[in-house]
């Protein structure tokens, strides 16, 4: 089977880079998987992304070195044994915020005996090898999301939860939990050190600690604070980013932007 090329690079003490992909276009996937980012999360919780728009955006991303991972849009596992039978080599589930509601979401993830994914991998078996359910188990990437002050409380259980590879931090939802408006870097104290706990307990785990950042700079910082993976922004954002920026230097007199 191909390898997962993020969990290699974790496995091998990197750091990962990627974004989330919220616009239903596999063109946009492709390219953005193209520049370099080691992975993309193709999101179907809040992103416009049907399960065959899914399906194409995992196909173009596969024709790149990046590792396609779907955020569902809820712990069904239905819907989690779908987006790895379309092809991702992970899962993240959006909400997890007990031990019991993490291994229902691994369950879905792994064959049997580690799990209860049901068997009709067509797709995996064409594009990485029809040694695929031989190896699914150990190259697809179990992501929770923490986002809440809930799964903060019962952090030791879910990180206990095993075969669960990774957590996924939400700071604009966990920040929303602990009472203050969504921030993508949230400055509230509770907050901020819920954050750094994570990433301290997932070292102590051997788990792999992520966060979305809104920009680099977050992403520099979460990544001296121990987290491994960091998705920076979404395709919409950088898109609306370089849009406006054309219109500031344009109506503004600036220097114009390179590139096209």
């Amino acid at each position: 089977m191909k390898a997962n090329k993020l969990l290699t690079l974790l496995k091998n003490g990197g750091t990962g880079i990627g974004l989330f992909a919220d616009i239903d276009s596999s063109i946009v996937a492709e390219g953005l998987a193209g520049l370099g980012f080691d992975f993309i999360f193709v999101d179907q919780q809040h992103g416009l992304i049907g399960d065959k728009d899914m399906l194409g955006m995992i196909t173009a991303i596969n024709t790149t070195e990046c590792t396609p991972i779907v955020r569902v849009s809820s712990n069904e596992p239905g819907a989690i044994m779908r987006a790895l039978d379309y092809g991702a080599l992970g899962v993240v589930c959006p909400l997890v915020n007990t031990g019991e509601e993490a291994a229902r979401f691994v369950e879905a993830t792994r064959y049997p005996p580690e799990g209860g994914r049901s068997w009709g991998p067509m797709r995996p078996n064409i594009h990485y090898g029809s040694d695929y359910t031989l190896e699914a188990n150990n190259q697809i990437l179990a992501i929770a999301q923490i986002e809440t002050r809930e799964a903060i409380d019962n952090l030791d259980d879910i990180l206990a939860t095993p075969h669960l590879d990774g957590i996924l931090v939400g700071p604009n939802d966990l920040g929303f939990t602990y009472g203050n408006w969504p921030k993508a870097m949230p400055d509230d104290k509770q907050v901020v050190e819920a954050m750094k706990r994570v990433a301290k307990a997932c070292a102590e785990k051997g788990i792999f600690a992520g966060i979305h950042c809104g920009d680099t700079a977050m992403a520099r910082e979460m990544f001296d604070w121990g987290y491994r993976f960091a998705s920076v922004s979404t395709d919409i954002g950088y898109l609306l980013k370089a849009a406006s920026e054309t219109l500031e230097t344009l109506r503004g007199g600036k220097e114009s932007l390179p590139g096209y």
